[in-house]
């Protein structure tokens, strides 16, 4: 319901009862339920055009590696989909963790004794 916490909402119920008294005021609730039931349908239906709107560019970005790849692409099908730019900068970090991790032991100095040998 938005920012709207009990108190407010209490408050806008007795004054919606006080302008519209009680007779009045449960066919304006159901007017006010159709009304926000019928936005959530309008705007669910506008989120699935919108799904289906950019799956075409998607699967012709992702022929278009393929096709660009050609025989080097070592991806198995159905893995070369188009990644949101979080899980991008996600595996970045994960590989300069990881590099971190390997090269942390090479940079110690070479004890004495190997020095000698």
């Amino acid at each position: 319901m938005g920012n709207l916490g009990s108190g407010e909402l209490l408050v806008i119920f007795f004054v919606a009862l006080i302008v519209l008294g009680p007779t009045k005021l449960p066919e304006a609730a159901r007017q006010v339920g159709r009304a926000i039931n019928e936005v959530r349908r309008v705007s669910g239906g506008f989120q699935r055009e919108m799904r289906e709107a950019m799956q075409e560019p998607i699967e012709a970005i992702d022929d278009l590696r393929r096709t660009a790849n050609g025989p080097f692409d070592m991806t198995p099908p159905g893995e070369g989909r188009v990644k949101p730019a979080q899980s991008h900068r996600d595996e970045a970090a994960a590989s300069t963790a990881d590099d971190r991790d390997n090269t942390a032991g090479s940079t110690d100095p070479p004890d004495a004794g190997e020095l000698d040998a």
